[in-house]
């Protein structure tokens, strides 16, 4: 049985990865979980149909980004917590998709960030990680009403597997979406990597991805020299992991963040 401690426990913890220890590596994974819900054919269609994707990526991505992120910070049940969930309830009650393309949204924003921090970060998640994750976006689907969110981290990740490999398809709203929003993904990183980046982006997709795009698979020596530079990038997160490892904050789920505190203060 979860208490309200467990609880506590759980989002100190995923807000520790999100903000702390793998704030660069998360930001880009849940850059890269959107990207997958391209490959859907009905989300596709639907951030296709209202033009905003397509016209004003930015825009758009920042709106969805400052909603995940005042979740993550502040918690699902603080105020701001709260409202950020009602602002997703009413943006996703006009929205003609069904429960379970909302489900895969959030094991897309659950699972590919600790599959990308798992590869390329400066250390693996740990289990207690994992299920903090899990926590976090089955309590965010409970307080949203969607149904059918497996009980597990890893339960939620086979999930995932099963649905794209029932549901990816090539689109033309898909590719369209990915064209669109391309340089979302190679400004989250550092200058001296951006251009490699730039030229070789499919490098950083899947293959199944990549085929529900249209997206070649580069040549050995681009997809060799994106390797290198993320072997680079990894060593230079470990060093200065251990160079800053005694002023790193520790996880305390007690202990609110000071715009958490002011919140619940007004409230």
């Amino acid at each position: 049985m979860r208490t309200d401690e467990d609880e506590r426990r759980a989002h100190a913890v995923y807000r520790h990865m999100a903000l702390v220890d793998f704030a660069d590596d998360l930001r880009l994974g849940l850059n890269l979980g959107f990207y997958r819900t391209f490959a859907v054919p009905s989300i596709a269609a639907v951030l296709t149909g209202t033009g905003k994707m397509v016209s004003r990526p930015r825009v758009r991505a920042k709106a969805t980004g400052e909603l995940m992120y005042t979740l993550i910070e502040h918690g699902l049940d603080t105020p701001r917590g709260r409202a950020a969930i009602d602002a997703l309830n009413r943006l996703h009650a006009r929205l003609p998709v069904g429960q379970e393309e909302f489900v895969y949204v959030l094991a897309a924003f659950c699972v590919a960030p600790l599959r990308w921090i798992d590869g390329h970060s400066w250390r693996r998640t740990t289990e207690e990680e994992k299920d903090a994750a899990h926590r976090f976006y089955a309590g965010l689907a409970e307080r949203m009403e969607l149904t059918g969110v497996p009980g597990s981290y890893a339960d939620f990740a086979r999930w995932m597997d099963d649905y794209e490999e029932r549901v990816f398809a090539r689109t033309e709203d898909g590719q369209r979406l990915y064209g669109a929003t391309q340089a979302l993904l190679t400004d989250r990183f550092p200058g001296a990597l951006a251009p490699v980046v730039r030229m070789a982006s499919n490098a950083l997709l899947d293959d199944r991805l990549r085929a529900a795009f249209a997206a070649r698979r580069p040549a050995w020596p681009v997809r060799g020299l994106v390797g290198m530079g993320l072997a680079l990038r990894r060593a230079g997160l470990r060093r200065a992991a251990r160079a800053t490892a005694h002023r790193r904050p520790t996880v305390d789920p007690a202990a609110p963040s000071s715009t958490d505190k002011a919140a619940s203060d007004r409230a």
